[in-house]
């Protein structure tokens, strides 16, 4: 039998899946809950990463999209909560809003307040936050680089991605690590650590020439607004690199100024594709290829 449990819609929850346009049952159903959960979910690459994977592996699962209302996504959690085992990767706006169904947290999740994957394991649920990990070892990977010491790096934004960062970033020798944020006092009230910096976006806009990298990581620039840009990029430090977390558009209005600057760029997807790597090895305790799974988004 495949890996899955079973789990019950009551009438009133809408959990469109990728097999069904919806799931309106009030009896007991089974199916697997291995997906990720948000809403929408249309343009999500999760499931062709994760099923395509299992195929290559002979991994016993089936990987659906759960997209949850928010008047459901208690009912939901409930059913994965009373499951012996089962997985989800949580996107928005669900990364804060499953905190209180989760059990255990890790420790970037607690410091983040923010869970973007989860683990169902004898009726508990566990929480993690993999976007700092997976940003970061995408960086390196891409960039042939084995650490960012003595870097000068700005972060542009600081919602749960952004805080995820930050705190992989701090474990650097001699970094400095400046934030720009719409609201510079939210983040001012929050960080408090002599290397780190928080400027408004005028203020960022005007020391672009000093990073060695910039990472994008608001929601600006994303399909279908996708001539947006946070910041105006206008002269870039020699062989910067400048990364945005967004994967749709492929290159962001920000990404091609970076690049028209002469900078190395990268886009959400090795993140994206890095995230999903995570969690299959988690789930499942196997260690599949990476290249294999990159080469899935080239298709």
């Amino acid at each position: 039998m495949s890996r899955g449990c079973k789990i019950c819609y009551r009438r009133n929850d809408r959990v469109k899946a990728s097999y069904l346009e919806s799931i309106t049952i009030e009896r007991v159903i089974l199916i697997q809950v291995y997906g990720i959960l948000g809403n929408p979910l249309e343009h999500s690459l999760s499931p062709l990463l994760q099923n395509e994977t299992y195929k290559e592996n002979n991994i016993q699962a089936s990987f659906q999209k759960f997209e949850v209302e928010d008047d459901g996504l208690k009912n939901f959690m409930m059913h994965l909560k009373s499951s012996h085992e089962g997985g989800l990767i949580v996107t928005i706006p669900y990364k804060e809003k499953v905190l209180p169904y989760i059990d255990e947290l890790d420790l970037t999740a607690k410091n983040t307040g923010v869970v973007n994957i989860i683990q169902a394991v004898n009726g508990k649920l566990i929480g993690y936050n993999f976007d700092g990990q997976a940003w970061l070892a995408g960086l390196l990977q891409e960039f042939s680089l084995s650490n960012l010491n003595g870097m000068k790096i700005l972060l542009i934004g600081f919602g749960g991605v952004a805080k995820s960062i930050y705190f992989e970033l701090l474990q650097f020798e001699d970094v400095e690590i400046d934030i720009t944020n719409r609201t510079v006092d939210k983040v001012k009230n929050t960080i408090d650590r002599p290397n780190v910096r928080v400027l408004s976006y005028e203020e960022a806009e005007q020391q672009t020439l000093k990073y060695d990298v910039i990472v994008q990581t608001t929601p600006i620039g994303m399909w279908p607004h996708t001539d947006a840009m946070p910041l105006n990029i206008v002269q870039l430090k020699e062989n910067a690199i400048v990364s945005d977390v967004i994967y749709n558009p492929q290159y962001t209005a920000f990404l091609k100024q970076a690049k028209n600057l002469g900078a190395r760029i990268q886009n959400g997807m090795t993140m994206l594709v890095m995230q999903n790597h995570k969690a299959i090895k988690m789930w499942f305790q196997k260690d599949v290829n990476y290249k294999q799974m990159e080469n899935l988004t080239k298709k």
